[in-house]
């Protein structure tokens, strides 16, 4: 596989685990950072299947990123990774778990996809 379809394959996991691993976190009330009740908390996490397919794909999406690392320039590679995974997970997120986006977060992702261009036919 090629350089292009490798990384589209690890953004679609990455931003596929951003948006489970949401939809887990809220289906049980989120993680307060309370050590009383930290333990609860993650075990709750750890059994939700949201958050497992979100871990599991998160894993996928890291193992095809050491691949694309392999055979390819850093500095070429996560521009358009994190890019794709910025812009994506927007989307994923406006559509998915129905949050807002501001006219200021649509006009910096216009300016993100600019600068993909740029870097990806550099």
């Amino acid at each position: 596989m090629g350089f292009y379809q490798l990384l589209a394959i690890s953004v679609t996991f990455n931003v596929t685990a951003n948006i489970l691993l949401k939809k887990g976190v809220s289906a049980f009330g989120g993680i307060s950072g309370d050590k009383a009740r930290i333990i609860a908390e993650l075990s709750k996490a750890v059994a939700n299947p949201f958050v497992i397919v979100g871990v599991i794909l998160y894993g996928m999406s890291f193992l095809i990123w050491l691949r694309v690392l392999t055979f390819n320039d850093l500095s070429k590679s996560y521009p358009i990774f994190a890019t794709c995974v910025f812009l994506l997970t927007t989307l994923g997120s406006l559509k998915f778990l129905n949050e807002d986006v501001s006219a200021s977060r649509i006009i910096g992702m216009i300016v993100m996809l600019i600068g993909i261009f740029i870097v990806a036919r550099s």
